[in-house]
């Protein structure tokens, strides 16, 4: 196995046990909530526009055509692998050879289908909420990012 690899597993495995069992490094200062309203509060954040954001809106509208676009080239894809296999059928003998256009159609397809989906779906996109009476743009976060503000939780909604 290749040490690249390897280091890959071993910090992809420290990451998830560390966020898993919620270590971080340094002090976090929480911001203090009265008593009565324990319980009762979202964490929000202003939502800081990137340039992935505006892509992401800039396709939102598009986003029907782009999802049929790829469901038609599905079934293109699943017709082809049925067509090689039923020739290989025919033959009765199978032909690695014939599936390799189909599998380079497969692979470029699904990593195409990877980076629209990463383009259309921001991770803003999931967080992103209104606030009643605020007209800023605001994304949920935990009580310890910066710039966290206590809202009360009946005045947030999705969007």
């Amino acid at each position: 196995m290749k040490k690249g690899l390897v280091w890959s597993g071993v910090a992809l495995a420290a990451i998830i046990i560390v966020a898993s069992f919620g270590m971080q490094i340094g002090t976090i200062t929480e911001p203090n909530i009265p008593e009565s309203m324990a319980g009762r509060v979202l964490y929000v954040c202003p939502a800081v526009d990137s340039a992935w954001d505006s892509v992401a809106s800039a396709i939102r509208p598009f986003s029907n055509y782009i999802i049929a676009v790829f469901f038609f080239g599905l079934v293109l894809l699943l017709f082809g692998w049925g067509w090689q296999l039923y020739q290989n059928l025919l033959a009765d003998k199978f032909k690695r050879e014939s599936f390799k256009n189909i599998w380079a159609f497969t692979k470029y397809g699904f990593w195409l289908l990877v980076l629209v989906m990463l383009v259309m779906f921001t991770p803003n996109n999931f967080r992103r909420v209104e606030i009643t009476g605020a007209g800023d743009n605001w994304i949920l976060c935990d009580a310890t990012d910066a710039g966290a503000r206590a809202v009360r939780a009946d005045a947030v909604h999705s969007r």
